[in-house]
């Protein structure tokens, strides 16, 4: 019997260290530690280095969903509120879910620059990234980056932080997925940083980072700007696979680059493999002075269908349509790309600014061809800097004229701000796009508003969608991108930022997520994050099993940031099935203290007091009753008429030890017909720091709070380095 309860406890040790993927952490590549998330300062080891990940997934000890519960189901919950968890639907049935993402700090400008990452975890759906080109972290105005996976639930928790490593830098200046650099089949990101002094005074830089399973914050290839004052980095895209190698390339844009002229500008090429390296493989060169080639580079997608990816280059100074009027520039791929253009679009009128913003538009009218929008922000065809924007269509010999410009509604507006695909969002085949005005006022003085396009046949220019900033002074609409599909419902998502808005700081700024079904032509007004702003709704989902004995099988979801209980006590919300599943939540359970963080984990008991009804368990990590951030795990029984009380509270041993960060059944253990829990201590300390504990507690009648078995990492960092072992999801 010794035998296999150590082989059951190392299986759920297993099962447990799985759990652990879900896990937060933080660290350098030298500090490499599970850390929780901090809401709001709690206490926590500080992390002083130049770069930062965290890792703040939804926490489940299930793999999978209660029988009969349907995608539907999920899409349908509600808070006690009526607020909508998964998903937000308007009257008519049509859905467009508002998701955002607040900033650090002060003046942070979070959301400046905001892109699809791809899927560089791949879990297999679609991430995004967020630069914040001013925040302070790695030095005053070093700037960050942030990342944010997807998932059938999208939470506000950032995933992975990239921080800028010298003051002034801007790093997050322009962000961009890279396509996959590499080939390893994750998708990776690309982070400029123009004013990075490595090559020279504000030089400039792009750094590459590599997705994977434990995506980290080390760049893995590092571009530099060839002179002072270059401003490389000051856009990066994806090129596609302009070679036709099978590895995606990156384009890089330094405006003020001289080689044709002051301020000519350049755009650099860097050709994907599995040994990427530094040395540009491309390099296209302004025209004239003061040019500003490279203020804006991406991919065309292939407008000419030849099989290779071409890239689009906006010159915003050139002069060709008069003074300042801009220029952009195609170039297609080839088994050897050159750096001579091959369609030339210019701006209408001196001043424009034609090419300021630019991206690939996807295929909006459905021909096989790629299509680019081009932005002209200062025209004012409108009304004195309105703006426009304006679509090329791609052929076989793709032309220079405009096939559909959307024009500005009121001078001042300044639309074509930003400019991007939304990908697909109402599903009928044809690419849509997005385009922001900052500074419209329909919300608000300069609240800002954003554009949807829907694609078609005969594509027009009457916008299809209006998305309007709440807040006077926001400029909603700064960036606009489509944001693939971040919870894989098969519509493609969009996100806008709106810098200065001042949730977290005075001009901390926001991004929004925008996730979308069916017709993608209403808006659900409110705002998705549970009962209140940033409660984590949907950080922790799992089966629950069946609590009240109906036959059906129930859903237990966290919300370890709820401040009902005092700020961020954490809550969770069950959910019974039945024939008619309804979508309110039947019972809610509160934590009992201020930063508790109860719901961080849940999972279903089992059935501990053997009475056929299951029982949940559920982790709060920064409980103080054992010490400060000792934490807890509560079990509540099941019956017809299950209570909101606690039926067994385990405590952790020791200050700081966060118990209660993974919490399962663990089958039955001992054998006795009692359902056996467990729990995780990541930073118990007993066989060195952060080595970390594992309890397991046996169910009974009179089920009590002592642990019946102990497991105990054998050194510092230990729990960290098994799970490695185990998992093989780490890399180091």
């Amino acid at each position: 019997m010794k035998n296999y309860v150590k082989l059951f406890c190392l299986s759920a040790m297993l099962l447990l260290l799985n759990g652990l993927a879900d896990a937060n952490w933080i660290g350098s590549e030298s500090d490499m530690k599970f850390t929780p998330h901090l809401p709001n300062g709690k206490a926590g080891t500080p992390n002083t280095q130049h770069t930062q990940h965290t890792q703040n997934t939804p926490h489940s000890s299930s793999d999978s969903l209660p029988a009969g519960v349907t995608k539907e189901f999920l899409n349908s919950l509600t808070d006690e509120k009526g607020q909508k968890i998964i998903h937000n639907e308007d009257p008519e049935g049509d859905a467009m879910q508002e998701r955002f993402f607040t900033g650090f700090a002060a003046s942070d400008q979070f959301g400046y620059s905001i892109s699809s990452a791809g899927d560089v975890n791949g879990d297999g759906y679609d991430d995004i990234v967020i630069g914040a080109l001013f925040n302070d972290a790695g030095g005053t105005n070093a700037g960050r980056a942030y990342i944010y996976y997807g998932g059938i639930i999208v939470n506000s928790g950032v995933d992975v932080i990239l921080t800028g490593l010298a003051a002034s830098d801007q790093f997050g200046i322009s962000v961009s997925s890279a396509g996959d650099v590499n080939g390893d089949g994750f998708g990776d990101v690309i982070i400029g940083a123009n004013n990075n002094d490595a090559g020279g005074s504000n030089a400039g830089r792009a750094y590459i980072y590599f997705g994977g399973s434990s995506m980290n914050n080390i760049a893995d290839v590092i571009l530099t700007g060839a002179a002072i004052s270059d401003n490389f980095g000051y856009s990066v895209s994806s090129a596609g696979d302009m070679n036709g190698d099978g590895y995606s390339d990156v384009i890089v844009g330094a405006q003020l680059n001289d080689a044709g002229g002051n301020a000519a500008g350049r755009a650099y090429v860097y050709y994907g493999g599995s040994s990427m390296n530094s040395v540009a493989d491309l390099t296209i060169t302004g025209a004239a002075a003061n040019d500003n080639f490279g203020n804006a580079v991406s991919l065309a997608g292939d407008m000419n269908g030849d099989g290779y990816g071409d890239i689009i280059v906006g010159a915003n100074g050139n002069d060709a349509g008069g003074s300042s009027a801009g220029r952009a520039y195609v170039y297609f791929g080839g088994s050897i790309p050159d750096s001579i253009v091959d369609v030339t679009m210019t701006g209408a009128a001196a001043g424009d600014n034609f090419g300021i913003y630019l991206s690939s538009a996807g295929d909006v009218n459905g021909d096989g061809f790629s299509d680019v929008i081009v932005s002209a922000y200062f025209n004012d065809a409108g009304g004195s800097n309105a703006g426009s924007a304006y679509i090329y269509f791609g052929g076989i010999i793709p032309n220079n004229t405009a096939d559909v410009i959307f024009t500005g509604a009121v001078a001042g507006d300044q639309l074509g701000i930003s400019v991007s695909s939304a990908g697909d969002i109402n599903g009928d085949g044809y690419s849509d796009v997005i385009a922001g005005a900052n500074l419209n006022d329909a919300g608000g003085t300069s609240a800002g508003r954003a554009y949807i396009y829907l694609g078609g046949l005969n594509m027009d220019n009457t916008a299809d969608v209006v998305l309007t900033g709440k807040t006077t002074f926001d400029q909603f609409g700064w960036s606009v991108s489509t944001a693939g599909d971040m919870n894989g419902d098969g519509y493609s998502d969009m996100i806008v930022g709106a810098i200065l808005n001042d949730a977290g700081g005075s001009s901390a700024g926001r991004a929004y997520i925008y996730l979308n079904s069916m017709t993608g032509t209403d808006i659900a007004d409110e705002f998705f994050t549970g009962a209140a702003v940033n409660d984590g709704l949907g950080y922790s989902v799992s089966s629950a099993g069946d609590v009240n004995g109906d036959g059906f099988a129930d859903l237990i979801i966290g919300a370890p940031y709820n401040s009902a209980g005092g700020s961020n006590a954490g809550r969770v919300y069950i959910y019974f099935g039945g024939i008619i599943q309804d979508n309110v939540a039947d019972m809610i359970i509160t934590g009992a203290a201020a930063i508790d963080l109860f719901g961080y984990s849940v999972s279903s008991a089992g059935d501990v007091n053997a009475d056929g009804y299951a029982d949940v368990i559920v982790g709060a990590i920064y409980n103080d009753a054992g010490g400060s951030n000792a934490g807890r795990a509560y079990i509540y029984f099941g019956g017809s008429l299950p209570d909101t009380l606690a039926d067994v509270i385990m405590t952790g041993e020791a200050a700081s030890d966060d118990f209660g960060n993974s919490v399962s059944s663990a089958g039955d253990v001992n054998g006795d017909g009692y359902s056996d829990v467990i729990v995780g201590a990541l930073h118990n300390s007993s066989g060195g720091s952060n080595a970390g504990r594992v309890y397991i507690y046996f169910g009974g009648s009179a089920m009590n709070n002592l642990a019946d078995i102990t497991m105990t990492g054998e050194a510092a960092q230990d729990l960290f380095r098994k799970f490695c072992l185990f998992s093989r999801r780490c890399k180091r």
